[in-house]
């Protein structure tokens, strides 16, 4: 196991998927794969998947969560 999989990437409340999608490029250049959604505005969206441009996988594997609670749940410490 690398170390970056412990590494949880959380978006709150966002409400241009445009983000959602740049944000998965970006931790998929930095080795980051796990993206964690809070009550995201639009998503699924074509417009994020455009965005990501190479990191559809980061995407699929996004977790869509309802608080932050439940998105930081398990987390040991968080920045």
């Amino acid at each position: 196991m690398k170390s970056l999989d412990n590494v949880r990437f959380v978006l709150v409340g966002t409400t241009h998927p445009g983000n959602i999608g740049a944000a998965a490029r970006a931790m998929k250049t930095m080795g980051i794969t796990n993206l964690h959604l809070v009550s995201p505005k639009i998503y699924p969206s074509a417009e994020a998947t455009t965005r990501a441009s190479g990191a559809d996988d980061v995407l699929h594997r996004a977790v869509v969560h309802d608080s932050l609670d439940d998105a930081l749940a398990g987390c040991h410490y968080t920045f």
